[in-house]
């Protein structure tokens, strides 16, 4: 059985179509060809799948027709437009189809290495040549081989051939003259085109040179920018040291990838040259990024966190959202409702302070921080400075949460302002935008509501009057507790007095952990009583003066005995299950619907207190599988 090889050959890709690339050839390889690729390699100049022992024929198949029942008529179209007689059709679960045979792959695999090329969508994408096909980058050139034969098709007028290229500096075109031989004939020609081999050199490369760290998660990204990584290491003036750390490991990254080593010393990785003049290079850009970042850095300084302050009415936080200092006003405000103390209600007055800071307009990435040391450098207490460094966290799904409560509470009321206004001036997200990270946002939001030793009391009231924004919010929760979504679908229909974002969490989290057949048999008890009074409109309590069997008053008794004030979760479903018995007794005693008018309506009203107290507890239980 042959191997297949397609290559791509493309001038050099961001690292993000890299990326985007990895993950669809596979997906392709399979929807095209039939068969998963048995490797897929990336690298900024190319793009490249590799089929070991693929079919020699496509597989046979069967064209489904009308059914065997059909009229004659139909039956003689289907089978003249296949160049057969309904003699020749075969029939299959009661359908006419006509079988086809496979072809010799060799034949076919023209069209669909060209559909596999077409294929390929970026996020960030160009047309070159006027065909109207769009690419992340232009093509230049087609690699495709069958064992030794080279499959012979085109895409964007460039025509596929046996031919590569090597290192753009160092080697020019080569003959693969047989699939086997592609990896070899690239290494020697200094290209690594696998990328988790280029992933392990680099790496191994930084450990030799010692202790370094990438603080910005920079080697993703350098991994896709190198065909044959060489690290270099580097070094800086030490007057430089007197900058905030993170400024100088901002300046390396930010921009120029670098890894710091400690000290003075950085490391970069190149894709060849000569390491002196490299090296040369890359320190005389840093040095000038450092010269730029001390400058900005005084001024930052000498106009004090203050007087940043009182520059960022004028800074618009989006459109329609006003300023950072109205941002601000609503960030106090937020974090005086949440339960702030004078430590955090400082935090959020000068939190955005640092948007006003020039550092902050050439490295963005160093926002909250650098505010954090700006308060620091006016004697803000820890504390305040704790929580402008925290205000953004988490920034990612699986990000680390603040540490200090006053950094939990102005991060909630950071990501709570956000998304009210957002939602307020109509920005919420679609299937394929979401240009205010809005998601990410709300899934922020969750986790400080439900997470961690000392969550932060979210009311569902912070949401109201905010069309859609609490579904939203919840909807983001179901995919944060851990827990199969049908238990927090079962919460989010809690409705009590001050009930907060955690609650729902909590109940979802207790009801999932409760017993299964305990949980069960409340279940089908709510179910039954919901059925029964789902079209019941009367709203008035019902009498024990009217109960006349023992079930009836075995359900008020446990009525009767409901926990009041209660925030322990758990006994609060302990005390909902114990009303599984008297109801399985009561379903089979009484006759709800009697031809007494009054006992009817009385055990109507008693099945919906019992509905609305289960539902209040622990959620919709319809909600729930069996």
């Amino acid at each position: 059985m042959p191997d297949l090889l397609l290559e791509l050959g493309v001038e050099e890709l961001p690292a993000s179509a890299c990326r985007e690339a990895l993950a669809q050839l596979p997906v392709l390889c399979e929807k095209h060809v039939g068969v998963a690729p048995t490797a897929v390699y990336v690298g900024p100049r190319r793009l490249a799948l590799v089929v070991e022992n693929l079919p020699v024929r496509t597989a046979d198949a069967w064209v489904k027709g009308p059914p065997a029942t059909m009229n004659e008529q139909a039956i003689e179209g289907f089978a003249r437009k296949h160049g057969k007689t309904p003699a020749d059709l075969v029939e299959r679960d009661g359908f006419l189809g006509v079988e086809v045979p496979g072809r010799p792959m060799g034949e076919v695999l023209p069209d669909l290495l060209a559909e596999i090329v077409r294929g390929l969508s970026f996020g960030k994408s160009m047309s070159w040549n006027g065909d109207g096909m769009r690419f992340s980058r232009p093509l230049r050139w087609l690699l495709a081989k069958l064992d030794s034969d080279t499959i012979d098709f085109e895409v964007a007028g460039v025509r596929s051939g046996a031919f590569t290229f090597g290192h753009r500096f160092t080697h020019a075109q080569l003959e693969i003259f047989d699939t086997g031989a592609y990896l070899g004939y690239l290494r020697n020609a200094r290209v690594e085109p696998d990328q988790v081999a280029r992933r392990a050199d680099i790496v191994r490369q930084l450990d030799a040179v010692g202790p370094w760290s990438d603080p910005l998660r920079k080697l993703e990204e350098v991994l896709f920018l190198v065909e044959h990584p060489t690290v270099v290491v580097g070094s800086f003036d030490e007057r430089f040291l007197k900058l905030p750390p993170r400024v100088i490991e901002t300046a390396m990254q930010a921009h120029q990838r670098y890894f710091p080593l400690g000290g003075t010393r950085f490391a970069f990785v190149a894709n060849g040259g000569d390491p002196d003049i490299v090296r040369a290079g890359n320190e005389r850009v840093l040095e000038g990024r450092l010269e730029d970042a001390t400058f900005t850095f005084e001024r930052d300084v000498a106009a004090g966190i203050e007087g940043l302050r009182e520059r960022i009415g004028v800074i618009t936080f989006f459109a329609g959202a006003g300023s950072f200092a109205d941002k601000s006003d609503r960030l106090v405000e937020l974090v005086r409702d949440l339960g702030g103390d004078a430590d955090a209600l400082e935090a959020a007055r000068i939190a955005k302070a640092d948007q006003a800071a020039e550092l902050v307009r050439e490295f963005t990435e160093l926002e909250g921080h650098i505010g954090s040391v700006y308060a620091r450098l006016a004697g803000k207490s820890e504390a305040v400075c704790a929580a402008i460094e925290e205000q953004y966290l988490p920034d990612s799904a699986g990000g680390p949460l603040p540490t200090t409560t006053a950094g939990k509470l102005l991060a909630t009321a950071d990501k709570l302002d956000t998304l009210r206004i957002s939602f307020a001036l109509g920005h919420r997200p679609t299937g394929s935008r979401d240009p205010y990270a809005l998601r990410r946002c709300a899934i922020g939001l969750c986790r400080l509501a439900s997470e961690g030793g000392s969550p932060v009391a979210v009311p569902r009231t912070a949401f109201a009057g905010v069309d859609g924004l609490l579904d939203f919010m919840e909807e983001r929760l179901e995919g944060v507790v851990g827990i199969p979504v049908e238990f927090v679908r079962a919460a989010r229909s809690l409705d009590w007095a001050g009930i907060t974002i955690g609650d729902v969490a909590t109940v979802a989290r207790t009801l999932y952990a409760l017993d299964g057949e305990a949980r069960s048999r409340i279940r089908e008890v709510y179910l039954r009583a919901d059925r029964i009074v789902s079209d019941f409109t009367d709203t008035g309590a019902f009498a024990e003066s009217l109960f006349e069997v023992d079930a009836e008053r075995a359900i008020a008794a446990v009525l009767a005995a409901k926990p009041v004030g209660v925030v322990d979760f758990e006994q609060r479903m302990t005390w909902t299950a114990s009303l599984a018995a008297p109801l399985e007794t009561f379903f089979v005693d009484v006759l709800v619907m009697s031809p007494d008018e009054a006992l009817k309506t009385n055990r109507l009203r008693l099945l919906r207190t019992v509905r609305d107290e289960i539902r209040s507890a622990m959620g919709d239980l319809s909600q729930l599988s069996g």
